[in-house]
């Protein structure tokens, strides 16, 4: 027991550190996330480069509020499967904006209720032509690690790759914009807005906590068979 519970001590001391190590990582991240939001927003072009002929967002531009002004290329919109909000399952609406000066990014504007069945789309409102201004967050796009499905239904996607949207050198290739306001209001009651990033610590610091807890508990657990066991052997002396 002696030997079982001096190897059960550093494992969760181990557990605890790996705990306080993922709180911190997470204040980081949540410091970032902060420190964007509260940037004033910017253009997009701001953000944007061509490399190797193909236009991208800057990496430090994650959760970075951006202004925007072009024209919905609607006949490009796709709708974004399996996106969960507060429990329900739903899509997004994804509609490219092309620029004025030719740019097209991907713009996220919001979320919608499925349809009765999985092989149909939900409608979704016809979107104001013209001039747009847009508002929104930046983010990045998570590159495919398999083959795109082939089974889908027509104008929908598993996910925003913003080249297999639109195929053009001009369309922003890393990143889509998750949209937060328009003006003319481009987005109908049918599609509810995407929420802010929590910012929140999670469970890290009552885990590490937790596993400090067992670790004095074996502790003073040890302490106690160890008496115990001394007792016995006292009674087995005596007699």
């Amino acid at each position: 027991m002696t030997l079982v519970c001096f190897a059960m001590l550093p494992a969760f001391q181990a557990l605890s550190n790996w705990q306080w190590h993922r709180l911190s990582d997470r204040q980081d991240y949540n410091l970032q996330i902060q420190s964007q939001i509260d940037k004033a927003p910017v253009e997009l072009s701001e953000v944007v480069s061509i490399v190797s002929t193909s236009k991208t967002v800057s990496a430090n531009s994650q959760w970075r509020t951006v202004e925007m002004t072009g024209v919905w290329l609607t006949e490009q919109q796709v709708l974004v499967r399996k996106k969960s909000l507060e429990s329900n399952l739903g899509l997004w609406v994804v509609t490219p904006l092309k620029l004025q000066d030719g740019t097209i990014i991907m713009i996220n504007r919001g979320w919608t209720a499925a349809a009765n069945s999985a092989v149909d789309s939900p409608a979704v409102a016809e979107l104001p032509s013209g001039i747009i201004e847009v508002l929104g967050r930046v983010r990045e796009v998570q590159q495919r690690t398999k083959p795109a499905p082939t089974d889908l239904p027509e104008g929908q996607v598993d996910r925003i790759i913003p080249l297999e949207i639109v195929d053009n050198p001009n369309t922003v290739s890393n990143a889509y914009v998750e949209m937060t306001a328009s003006r003319p209001e481009s987005k109908s009651s049918d599609i509810r807005t995407l929420p802010e990033p929590e910012v929140t610590e999670g469970a890290h610091r009552s885990y590490a906590l937790q596993w400090m807890f067992f670790e004095i508990m074996t502790i003073i657990g040890w302490v106690i068979l160890v008496r115990n066991e001394v007792k016995e052997q006292r009674k087995i002396t005596l007699n």
